[in-house]
């Protein structure tokens, strides 16, 4: 069985590991690195799957057609899983989908998280109660106070937080956080956890690194861990026959296939594009905001993304219980075609099931399509 998995992100890389857990031979194709990227080192899993099943029909895991036990099961596969995958390819983490922590950012602001690098995960802020956290600044970034994050870390969660200020002096004029990426740690202070601001390498016991916003190291590393195993071309055509997607075309070269993995993306990914009507460009497959076919939302869709630009964001194809992508009559016009990922409509990829939803329908698209589950 050969699959290939169309995409450069998280919900792409899920795919393919679960697809090779089958024993199919994978290929992945991606034109460039996907919203994953511009992860910001902490990875919201679930929320409660119970509520999401019973009160979010359009959402993705509803659409799976299991219940919350269901769900909590694969997820208990998926995720641990994905964890040893990154490992391997350099990235660790630590955390699990059940708990959540929290965590600060390089302004001292407090982000959830269930599961974060293992670089982040000293930092859980109820975990530094009672503790003395150094957080390191450097005398020539300017996007990053120390001092500032230190007294938010006092006023906001009741930390003993003192800034500890170091010089870099080759470093360039302005520089910014982002250019600290790949520069030994400097030491720390004695008696006291230190918070650095991401990127540094060579982090010794009792330190821990900051969230950060996007363009962050974070999402630089998990991009180079997903990308290891990603040939690196843009598929410009998918050709299908009989009511099976048949090959990729990527620029002069057709690869055929068992089965496909729509892992596209939305819009920073390519996989859907708006022009007057938000579209799936490879096959024309049905684009639906809340269980309706965008092209028939007309102006009230318009002015409902003026209103609130992540409506937007909740526009995607809309799958069966087996995640076959659907026409806008829903029906499967594909029964070797899976859809994973932000692709999908129906849910908030900022939110708490922000990397739960293309992991795990990354999960499942692999197995199924590796196994010629065409439901």
């Amino acid at each position: 069985m050969k699959v290939i998995v169309v995409g450069g992100g998280i919900a792409a890389y899920s795919a393919a590991i679960s697809a090779r857990r089958e024993g199919a031979e994978v290929v992945v194709l991606a034109k460039a690195p996907g919203a994953t990227a511009l992860y910001a080192g902490g990875m919201e899993i679930a929320d409660d799957l119970d509520a999401i099943v019973k009160t979010q029909p359009d959402h993705p895991f509803s659409r799976l057609g299991m219940d919350a036990l269901r769900l909590a099961t694969e997820l208990d596969n998926a995720i641990p899983a994905l964890a040893l995958a990154l490992e391997k390819d350099g990235m660790k983490l630590e955390g699990g989908w059940k708990s959540r922590g929290l965590y600060a950012d390089i302004h001292g602001v407090a982000r959830p998280a269930n599961v974060v690098p293992a670089t982040v995960a000293p930092g859980e802020l109820r975990a530094l109660a009672g503790r003395r956290v150094a957080v390191m600044g450097v005398r020539e970034v300017g996007d990053y106070d120390a001092a500032s994050t230190a007294q938010a870390l006092k006023e906001l969660h009741g930390i003993d937080a003192f800034a500890e200020e170091v010089s870099i002096p080759e470093l360039p004029t302005g520089a910014s956080v982002t250019d600290l990426y790949g520069r030994r740690a400097p030491a720390a202070p004695r008696g006291a956890l230190t918070a650095y601001p991401p990127g540094f390498t060579g982090l010794l016991d009792g330190a821990f690194e900051l969230l950060a916003s996007p363009p962050s190291p974070h999402g630089w590393r998990l991009q180079q861990a997903i990308a290891l195993s990603m040939a690196r071309a843009e598929v410009t055509k998918l050709e299908a026959a009989d009511g099976r997607v048949t090959s990729a075309q990527t620029g002069d070269r057709t690869q055929g296939a068992d089965a496909i993995v729509l892992a596209t993306g939305q819009h920073i990914g390519g996989g859907l594009l708006k022009d007057h009507v938000t579209r799936e460009p490879l096959l024309g497959l049905g684009v639906f905001y809340e269980g309706r076919p965008v092209r028939v939302a007309g102006t009230r869709l318009q002015h409902l993304e003026y209103l609130d630009p992540s409506t937007g964001f909740r526009i995607g194809l809309r799958t069966d219980q087996r995640l076959h992508p659907l026409d806008e009559e829903g029906a499967t016009p594909y029964r070797n075609l899976y859809a994973a990922g932000a692709v999908l409509g129906g849910y908030d990829y900022a939110g708490p099931c922000g990397f739960g939803v293309p992991i795990l329908t990354g999960w499942l698209a692999g197995r199924w399509a590796a196994r010629g589950d065409g439901g």
